[in-house]
């Protein structure tokens, strides 16, 4: 179901607010490291998603084991990590919700789809994770869905399959590579949320979209 209305405005024009819905609480939990030390451990304590083999101990959480597979989107290493993760929420964040409406109707499924790639992103970690326990964090697990959808919105399945593909193929080139020498980014992770959103978004956008394609 591509979106074509002709229009090239500016990125930052017409914000889906659900865009920022999601970016303010990232951008928050980032600077909470630097305003508030204690209050960004604590974030870090609870969303963080800690993926170990079976009968490894792990620190028990504040918000207990299951809402870092969600949460984990809060949790960035670095500037340069929470940079790349917010180039591309906004751009094809923009795009999809923009597909979707900007209105209540739009703006859930929007989010639905946000954090089912998440969830779905951080689930496909733990399932093929062997080895050294590892922390998982960010938002690209998400915006890997976002990826996917935006070639849906903006060109059918031909632009899912321009945007997707290539985006899958280099994390499997990157899981190779980890038997190499250690990588530290969640190619399973980007991948199951890349899945997600080629599976969800045209199911999604014929549930909450606002728009006539």
């Amino acid at each position: 179901m591509p979106l074509r209305d002709g229009r090239r405005d500016p990125v930052f024009n017409a914000m889906p607010p659900a865009v920022l819905f999601l970016a303010v609480p990232i951008l928050l939990a980032a600077g909470a490291d630097y305003v508030f030390p204690a209050l960004g451990e604590w974030v870090y304590s609870a969303c963080v998603l800690i993926v170990a083999d079976p009968g490894t101990a792990v620190p028990q959480q504040p918000l207990g084991p299951w809402a870092p597979y969600l949460l984990h989107i809060l949790v960035h290493y670095g500037f340069f990590h929470i940079a790349m993760n917010m180039a591309v929420l906004i751009s094809a964040g923009r795009v999809v919700g923009m597909a979707f409406g900007t209105g209540v109707r739009g703006s859930a499924g929007f989010l639905i789809l946000f954090c089912a790639c998440s969830i779905a992103g951080a689930a496909t970690q733990v399932l093929l994770h062997s080895g050294d326990t590892i922390l998982l964090g960010g938002a690209s697990t998400g915006v890997s869905g976002l990826i996917a959808a935006a070639g849906w919105v903006t060109g059918g399945w031909r632009g899912m399959a321009r945007l997707a593909l290539p985006w899958i193929a280099l994390n499997i080139v990157l899981a190779f590579a980890e038997m190499a020498m250690p990588i530290p980014m969640s190619w399973a992770g980007h991948i199951g949320g890349t899945v997600a959103g080629i599976v969800l978004t045209p199911i999604l956008l014929g549930l909450f979209s606002e728009r006539e394609f």
